[in-house]
């Protein structure tokens, strides 16, 4: 296997991250992503939530091993239509009952809840098959209304209607899920519901914190548009995508007052993150308003979606959407690839799960760095249906990313979790590096590829390095490598490289002692580092590391 190694060593300067205002903040944006100013010259508080996404009954206990303190139900369980079959029945707060209790039960601290309008009696246009109008009929606004109220009430802590066993207020409340075809009707409708959904909520709760549909804009910056070049590069999003256009988008954050936090969903690379924050603060500021930004739902970086992936030939329009670090030139490889993976091929399955760990890690840590308040992170389980071959992994790599396994109790409808992925244990490796955090930066490199993440705490200097190769990397391609040199106080060093392994359930650990100057090999699988280590004695001398390959 070959390998390239570059030698990079940390240097600091630059722009603040995550405590971003209004004024001045475009130029030094786009300095920023252009490369032409160093990373934080101050670290910036950390204030990022991470969560789990979409969890069902049964996980709670599997996941609060992780550390996330954050986690979203899946919101088909719990659409209107769910929890009320009629405009005369009461509304049914089984589903949601179970979800607080068994999460809050378990040390979950922040509960999204996803409302969707979706009714087969009163959504304007909603079938079994299709649901192309899922807002409320005229008639039955006020219902909708009502409806969005209870379930507010129910879960606001201020002991009226509230869930009897309910530890704490549940405070982040989406209206829709995603501004895609999940919401397909005209903006106009999408905002009147919006608006009566907002006045409900704060009139149950003052504190709830209402998020609009998520944004959805994956390839949109796949070239790193500027400001002047966005119109064009939303343009070029395929409708698959994006069913609404830019300027319905804008329509959305026209109006700050009815949401309090900003959402979108990121479903592409983990560099995809810092673009849409940067937009979406670039938006913001255009409209002279702030708004904390949450990314409600992720998705592995999923190479190719929206279309058939096992094949790379046929009608364009049949044909999945290839997103970065993908091109089309890698279009035959991929479907070679994701053949295999349908097929169950057991080294390219082992070789996904690895890549889905390291994958969410990046997008964790990236996220965390631009500031985001709240990251739900992909996925509890697989998606069964999506893997069949008849899928023609139409969902890319997302079908696949499943943390844990497991099955359904015929008689409880819970899930019962009998195994745990690399992933599974990548996530509770990050989060047991940011529980002891306080601050973060983005160190700056001499080889732009390198990604490096300082972590301040009272307890040590934490250090979360990759490399970010920017060219797809299947099973079978050379991995590449970098040498990075940290600066550290002398003594033990810990170095860690992240869980990918079926049989893992704890990192690979290696105790170094450094004279002041650690060098360690980064390749594309995050790597951490901790100074001085926990533990005070060396296995044994020296100071290089051979990051995993």
């Amino acid at each position: 296997m070959g390998t390239v190694r570059f030698a990079s060593r940390l240097e600091s300067g630059g722009l603040g991250s995550t405590t971003r205002r209004v004024s001045a903040f475009l130029a030094l944006m786009w300095l920023l992503q252009a490369g032409q100013i160093g990373a934080a010259e101050q670290p910036s508080p950390l204030v990022t939530r991470v969560g789990v996404e979409y969890a069902l009954a049964g996980h709670a206990a599997a996941f609060a091993e992780t550390g996330i303190p954050a986690v979203k139900y899946i919101p088909d369980a719990y659409s209107w239509g769910n929890m009320q079959p009629s405009a005369e029945a009461a509304v049914d707060f089984s589903v949601t009952d179970r979800y607080v209790r068994e999460f809050q039960q378990a040390g979950f601290v922040e509960l999204v809840l996803a409302l969707r309008s979706k009714s087969s009696w009163a959504s304007v246009d909603c079938g079994w098959l299709a649901c192309d109008q899922p807002q409320p009929k005229p008639e039955y606004l006020d219902l909708y209304e009502q409806w969005v109220e209870a379930v507010v009430e129910r879960y606001d802590g201020d002991g009226v209607d509230d869930l009897p066993e309910l530890l704490r207020p549940v405070s982040i409340l989406e209206i829709g899920t995603e501004l895609s075809s999940y919401e397909p009707e005209v903006v106009g409708d999408y905002l009147a519901m919006l608006e009566r959904a907002h006045r409900a909520a704060h009139r149950a709760f003052p504190g709830v914190q209402v998020a609009h549909a998520a944004i959805l804009v994956t390839t949109a910056f796949r070239e790193h548009p500027t400001p002047d070049e966005y119109e064009a590069a939303f343009a070029a999003v395929a409708p698959r995508i994006m069913a609404h256009s830019l300027a319905d988008i804008r329509a959305v954050l026209d109006r700050p007052e009815l949401f309090e936090l900003v959402n979108f969903h990121a479903l592409g690379d983990p560099g995809e993150i810092e673009d849409t924050v940067a937009w979406l603060e670039w938006e913001m500021a255009q409209r002279g308003y702030e708004r904390p930004i949450i990314i409600s739902d992720t998705a592995t970086t999923p190479f190719i979606a929206w279309g058939a992936a096992t094949r790379c030939t046929g009608p364009v329009g049949q044909l999945g959407i290839v997103v970065p670090p993908a091109t089309e030139n890698d279009r035959c490889r991929l479907a070679d690839f994701f053949t295999l993976l349908v097929n169950a091929d057991p080294e390219t399955l082992e070789w996904t799960h690895a890549f889905v760990g390291e994958d969410l890690v990046k997008k964790v840590m990236v996220a965390t760095e631009r500031g985001v308040l709240l990251i739900d992170t992909w996925s509890t389980e697989d998606i069964p249906i999506a893997t069949l071959p008849a899928f023609q992994a139409g969902a890319g790599m997302g079908a696949w990313a499943g943390m844990v396994e497991a099955t359904a109790n015929l008689f409880t409808g819970e899930r019962v979790v009998h195994g745990r992925r690399p992933a599974f244990y990548a996530l509770q490796q990050v989060m047991s590096h940011l529980g002891p955090a306080t601050t973060i930066r983005r160190l700056d490199q001499e080889d732009p590829r390198l990604r490096v993440y300082e972590l301040g705490s009272d307890e040590s200097a934490r250090w979360v390095a990759w490399l970010d190769a920017g060219v797809l990397l299947l099973p079978d391609d050379p991995v590449p490598s970098a040498a990075l040199t940290l600066t550290t106080e002398p003594g033990t060093v810990l170095v860690e490289s992240l869980v990918t392994r079926p049989d893992q359930t704890a990192p690979d650990r290696l105790y170094l002692v450094s004279d002041g100057e650690l060098e360690i090999t980064v390749t594309p699988s995050p790597s951490f580092v901790v100074a001085p280590a926990p533990v005070p004695s060396p296995r044994r001398p020296g100071g290089r590391h051979q990051g995993a390959g």
